[in-house]
C-alpha cells in the first residue's frame, strides 16, 4: 500500500512535470524554431513520470489507483500531443 503523503508528493511532482511539458508544447507552437533539447527533455521527464506512476499503481489501493490512472491518462494525452505537435 502506498503512503498517502508519498502519494501526494509524487502526484504533485508529476503535475509539475505536466505543467513544464505543457509549457514546452505551447512554446513550440508559438515559435517556429523549437528548442529541441528542452522539448526532448520534457518528453523524457514525462516518460520518467509515467514509470513512477506505474510503480505507484502496482502498490496502491483501489481508490489510489483510480486517482493515479486519471493522472496517467493526462500524462499519456500530453505525450501524444507532444509527439504530434498539436
Amino acid at each position: 500500500m502506498v503512503n498517502s503523503n508519498n502519494l501526494e508528493n509524487v502526484m504533485e511532482q508529476i503535475q509539475q512535470v505536466l505543467e513544464k511539458a505543457e509549457d514546452q508544447l505551447t512554446e513550440s507552437k508559438r515559435n517556429e524554431s523549437v528548442n529541441a533539447e528542452a522539448y526532448t527533455n520534457a518528453q523524457l521527464q514525462l516518460e520518467e513520470a509515467n514509470m513512477e506512476l506505474e510503480r505507484m499503481i502496482a502498490s496502491a489501493t483501489r481508490d489510489q489507483r483510480d486517482e493515479l490512472f486519471r493522472l496517467q491518462q493526462q500524462l499519456h494525452q500530453l505525450q501524444n500531443r507532444m509527439i504530434l505537435g498539436t
